[in-house]
């Protein structure tokens, strides 16, 4: 018979051990999803003029092109480069009637790196342009050329890509160094047809207060394209890890519905799975679109306009896993981002306009 000393014992140890489970739990718990990306970055100049931060970009085997539309970062640039320019009474009209302006390369960072699909290249700063936008600030583009450094063992500079440019000793450390990433085996076609099918039930269920009396079903004339460019009816399915054990996939469904009233609608968004579907993420809460005339309209009174494309598992610097790499539409104006996902929390790392009215 447990005394009373022993009662308090035993259930002060399963107070811990519930509390541990709880905890264990909490962690896990998935980050709250993103409505959708906008305009990020911590790009600037430090006191020697060297360019630091994150950039978003995609490359060839030749060099890799990084973007900012940080427009504070793009005024910096011009006021050591180009002072005449920003000094000038309308210097983003200014800009805009020159279209480009080339400016003379700034001081190197300490660190810079890109990192791709497969893996870290060692990379310098080739060359510097400011482009101007047609709509005053908005639309103006910072875009930094960097080429690789041919260190051996690096991959090459293929792809979409995240840049870090960092500085210092500290850095060079926490950056996991460069070279090749190994690559995830791609999902079987069943585990496909699952993560498939658990996204769209998912997304269904999101969606359903903004659906309407009578609910959706899916439209199943036409089947799913995983891995293309189409935006309809079209998905993309790709493995990632999220840690140096564990492996996930990353589902951006773009999917036709059919209402009770026989409306055709498109539903989107972004999530994350483990193998087993048991886990759970919404990166980008779900949203809903009209399809007319082939054409994706906002449906109803939804505020957001924007669908996800072109997923790309992307090999992070201090940890060891992956960001991702997107494209995010906006229906509206034809605006396109260029952004970074970090999984892990839900974090916009770096995103910067490519395309739209202001471009």
């Amino acid at each position: 018979m447990l005394t009373r000393a022993g009662v308090l014992a035993f259930i002060s140890l399963t107070a811990c051990s519930r509390a541990g489970q709880t905890a264990a739990v909490a962690r896990e718990r998935p980050p709250a999803p993103l409505d959708s990306m906008g305009v990020a970055s911590d790009a600037r100049l430090d006191s020697t003029g060297a360019i630091l931060g994150s950039f978003v970009g995609e490359g060839t085997t030749r060099a890799v092109h990084l973007l900012s539309s940080d427009t504070a970062f793009i005024r910096t640039l011009l006021e050591r480069g180009h002072p005449s320019l920003a000094r000038s009474p309308d210097p983003w009209g200014e800009l805009a009637r020159k279209q480009a302006v080339t400016l003379g390369r700034p001081a190197a960072p300490g660190l810079a790196i890109v990192g791709s699909p497969l893996g870290h290249t060692a990379v310098g700063l080739g060359a510097l342009v400011v482009r101007g936008g047609a709509c005053h600030g908005r639309g103006a583009q910072a875009e930094l050329v960097v080429e690789d450094r041919k260190t051996p063992g690096d991959p090459p500079l293929l792809g979409p890509v995240l840049a870090s440019f960092n500085t210092g000793a500290g850095a060079a450390a926490s950056s996991d160094g460069s070279g090749g990433r190994v690559p995830l085996p791609s999902p079987s076609p069943e585990l496909i047809r699952l993560l498939l099918a658990g996204t769209a039930r998912a997304t269904d269920s999101l969606l359903a207060p903004d659906y309407g009396p009578g609910g959706v079903r899916a439209d199943s004339g036409t089947p799913v394209e995983v891995n293309t460019l189409a935006d309809v009816d079209a998905a993309d399915v790709i493995p990632f890890r999220s840690s140096d054990s564990t492996t996930r996939y990353a589902v951006s469904l773009r999917s036709r519905r059919l209402t009770a009233r026989g409306d055709t609608i498109v539903a989107a968004s972004v999530m994350t799975w483990d193998s087993a579907g048991s886990r759970r993420q919404v990166i980008f809460r779900p949203t809903l679109f009209s399809l007319r005339g082939g054409r994706l309209m906002p449906s109803g009174d939804n505020s957001r306009s924007v669908y996800w494309r072109r997923l790309q598992p992307i090999s992070d610097f201090a940890f060891q896993r992956d960001d991702l790499w997107m494209e995010q539409v906006d229906v509206r104006d034809g605006t396109v981002l260029w952004g970074i996902v970090q999984p892990h929390g839900n974090v916009v790392v770096a995103a910067a306009e490519v395309d739209g009215p202001c471009r």
